[in-house]
């Protein structure tokens, strides 16, 4: 860790999602700090300094709300805060505000986008300083004081890699494909945890489960398996099981087909 760059601690329990900001912010002038849980992170805040926290709401155990709930009260309060989430209730987007979050970034987020916010953040934070989280373009957005739509929105590109590349990668080929490959390895898990929680029922699991691939096959160009994730959240959200089931069994098909393509299904054992 070099003392002399920012300390930034992303709090995100997707794995995927996690490589995606790794690869993002790499080659700046920062150090990041990558945890799971709002308990992970708690004790990481109590142990170093750090000048930026960026964490997802849904998390396991404590949320993201909670955690900076926390944070405001800690010795760590001046630590600026930036939210990721697919979608802000009213309610969530007012208490984020009173909690002085600089700001929302909507998933999926570009590579550009969470750049900006990043550096924006940092450059506005003098070392040691409160994050007022109310300095030019900061605060939560206007377009994310509300439930997300269920469709898919119009500014999101069509199935592709192409597409993904330039929306979300900043036309960086390289680093599309290097955040593909670590996203494939990462789906055989992901196939067996869903079926997993499937046959156990476990609708809350699979409802976060969900949540997470909803983000990362948009980040993918798979917009169409993006929108059989987002069905199932929301079947998992309503305790609609026979929706959820149908769902995840259309999910699963979808991400066995990419690994097809990409050569890597998991054998049968």
């Amino acid at each position: 860790m070099n003392p002399a760059h920012p300390a930034v601690l992303l709090v995100e329990d997707d794995a995927s999602i996690a490589r995606f900001v790794t690869l993002a912010l790499e080659g700046m002038p920062l150090t990041l700090v990558s945890c799971a849980s709002a308990e992970q992170a708690q004790s990481l805040l109590q142990s170093q300094p750090f000048a930026l926290l960026i964490t997802d709401l849904m998390l396991p155990g404590a949320s993201g709300v909670e955690l900076i709930e926390w944070l405001r009260s800690s010795p760590q309060a001046g630590c600026s805060a930036v939210v990721f989430s697919a979608g802000v209730r009213a309610d969530v987007a007012l208490r984020l505000e009173q909690l002085q979050v600089w700001g929302v970034l909507r998933k999926p987020v570009s590579v550009a986008q969470l750049v900006d916010c990043v550096e924006s953040v940092l450059a506005a934070q003098p070392a040691g300083s409160p994050a007022s989280g109310q300095a030019a373009g900061a605060g939560v957005p206007a377009d994310m004081q509300a439930d997300m739509p269920a469709d898919v929105p119009s500014d999101m590109p069509a199935d592709g890699g192409p597409a993904a590349v330039s929306s979300y990668f900043g036309g960086d080929a390289a680093l599309f494909h290097s955040y593909r490959a670590s996203c494939l390895a990462q789906l055989p898990d992901d196939v067996a945890l869903g079926e997993n929680l499937l046959a156990a029922r476990n609708a809350a699991a699979l409802r976060r489960l969900a949540h997470n691939l909803k983000s990362v096959l948009r980040l993918l160009g798979h917009e169409q398996a993006s929108g059989l994730a987002q069905t199932l959240e929301q079947a998992c959200l309503a305790s609609d099981w026979a929706g959820a089931t149908d769902a995840w069994r259309q999910l699963g098909a979808a991400l066995l087909g990419m690994l097809d393509g990409a050569g890597q299904r998991p054998r049968r054992g």
